[in-house]
């Protein structure tokens, strides 16, 4: 599915909201989707700026912040990382690293089956 989903980004970016509307954003259960099957992970991008990242229940708390021009940095306690919006919709959030091509791909929580 991870493969699937960089296959079609370029072909959905006409179709993709921007990240200045916050709200298809936060207060979202983002799952992250990748070939590791065994855990779940799933983002929560809050209000106040905080970033809640559950994995397998676990959660680790981060920042996050709007910065305009569809970039959005997330600091966490390993790292700081500036992602760019690739795409945006009530379902999928693609979010590509900056000045690279790894991609973070996620669905809404809310329209997964099971």
């Amino acid at each position: 599915m991870y493969t699937y989903f960089l296959d079609i980004i370029p072909k959905l970016l006409k179709f993709s909201l921007k990240l200045d509307n916050l709200t298809k954003l936060t207060d979202q259960y983002w799952v992250l989707v990748d070939e590791n099957i065994s855990s779940k992970i799933v983002y929560i991008f809050r209000d106040n700026n905080e970033l809640l990242v559950s994995k397998n229940g676990q959660v680790e708390r981060a920042k996050w912040d709007y910065l305009g021009n569809d970039a959005l940095l997330i600091e966490s306690k390993d790292n700081v990382t500036l992602y760019r919006n690739a795409f945006l919709d009530e379902v999928i959030l693609v979010l590509k690293a900056d000045g690279c091509e790894d991609y973070a791909c996620f669905v809404n929580e809310k329209n997964m089956g099971g």
